[in-house]
């Protein structure tokens, strides 16, 4: 395909996709001759790729270009890519690992790892959870292993089909794509969750005080179904 082409499916102008290009985050196209480059569904798994981040993400130019060259480099894994988008989605602060403040949340995360048999490959993933405790605590909400335990019963058996869902199957660029997608769609689900058990939780509450009538905030009957 042609550079029109390639920009039309992926969904940007030819003068981003130019641009993509000359900054080295999508690679350049075969020269058909000394005028017209020729593309391929390589390069359109790219483009996709480096839009999710560049637009979806707000990443910069630099931090796409360290996911890119990791996937560029023939000795990279599955699980090398896939541990790069973990680290670049929870953008945990790089002093997690070694300031000494850390230091307890580090502990309880490696505890919650040695009591269910996980494994962080290499670490992105702990890191996350270390500094989301440490940010938790600062606002009052200090969790302790028994409470994560509780946390990764419900998330485990969802984590494992997810997975098998996803597969690690496609190119490079497809699976860093789906994992970005996945964790921002997990984040976005747990999040809208928590937030509505919380607000269920407080108007019950409010109720049983006295506070609110029995009928606030009910959700709407189930809509009867058509007649075969």
């Amino acid at each position: 395909m042609k550079l029109g082409e390639l920009a039309r499916r992926g969904g940007v102008t030819t003068t981003t996709l130019k641009h993509w290009i000359r900054v080295g985050i999508v690679p350049p196209g075969a020269l058909r001759n000394q005028t017209t480059a020729v593309y391929d569904e390589r390069h359109l798994d790219r483009v996709l790729l480096v839009k999710l981040l560049r637009y979806e993400h707000g990443a910069s130019i630099s931090e796409i270009r360290t996911l890119t060259t990791l996937i560029d480099d023939e000795s990279s894994t599955t699980l090398d890519v896939m541990n790069a988008c973990q680290a670049f989605a929870l953008g945990t602060p790089a002093e997690v690992e070694t300031d000494p403040a850390y230091e307890p949340f580090r502990e309880r995360t490696y505890e919650l790892m040695r009591r269910r048999d996980w494994r962080g490959y290499p670490g992105a993933a702990e890191r996350g959870l270390v500094h989301a405790l440490a940010f938790a605590a600062s606002a009052g909400l200090d969790y302790d292993v028994d409470e994560l335990m509780e946390y990764a019963d419900a998330l485990e058996p969802i984590a494992t089909r997810n997975v098998a869902a996803l597969g690690p199957t496609g190119s490079a660029d497809q699976i860093a794509r789906r994992m970005l997608m996945a964790i921002s769609a997990r984040a976005r689900q747990l999040v809208a969750i928590n937030g509505l058990a919380h607000a269920a939780a407080s108007i019950r509450a409010a109720i049983d005080r006295g506070d609110a009538p029995p009928w606030l905030a009910m959700p709407p009957p189930p809509k009867e179904k058509a007649d075969a």
